[in-house]
């Protein structure tokens, strides 16, 4: 009796054992799960704010262009949107990605890095009328677009698991 005794009293506490591994397995994969949602989350925010400003920039200019804006009201909004993007910058710094998913945050940041520097050589363009700033400033937006493109791809790749 006392052997049989040992033996569910073993069996029990192996059951227990199996029952908490695997309680705390499915406790850290949910937190895991929950996690790259909000960084998933934080990331697009971010995304949308560049977006939202490039949209906002691109309208300005395009004012000006018309004449419904002069030189002086173009370089105070651009003086406030450089600001803005830089400011956008520092979030990528305070993301805290999964492993997989640091080079595609590195490479968001490098794009709108470059997207910066477009618009300020354009903004340096429309100040000195230098023909060479608007080269330079498409040639950094192809820059930009060829960053975002890559950061694309590697944020997909390890989505579904391939980095």
């Amino acid at each position: 009796m006392k052997k049989s005794k040992k033996q569910n009293i073993v069996l029990i506490s192996v059951a227990v054992i199996i029952i908490g591994a695997i309680i705390s397995y499915n406790y850290s994969a949910e937190q895991t799960r929950q996690k790259g949602f909000n960084f998933g989350n934080e990331l697009q925010q971010i995304q949308e704010n560049v977006k939202q400003a490039q949209i906002e920039f691109n309208s300005k200019i395009t004012q000006w262009k018309e004449g419904d804006l002069n030189q002086q009201e173009l370089i105070k909004f651009s003086d406030n949107h450089v600001k803005k993007l830089e400011e956008i910058i520092t979030k990528y710094d305070i993301l805290t990605p999964p492993k997989q998913f640091a080079p595609s945050v590195e490479l968001f940041k490098l794009s709108t890095q470059s997207q910066l520097e477009s618009d300020k050589e354009f903004i340096e363009g429309i100040k000195t009328e230098d023909e060479s700033h608007y080269i330079r400033s498409d040639s950094l937006l192809q820059e930009s677009f060829e960053y975002e493109m890559t950061a694309l791809s590697e944020f997909n790749a390890a989505k579904i698991g391939l980095k």
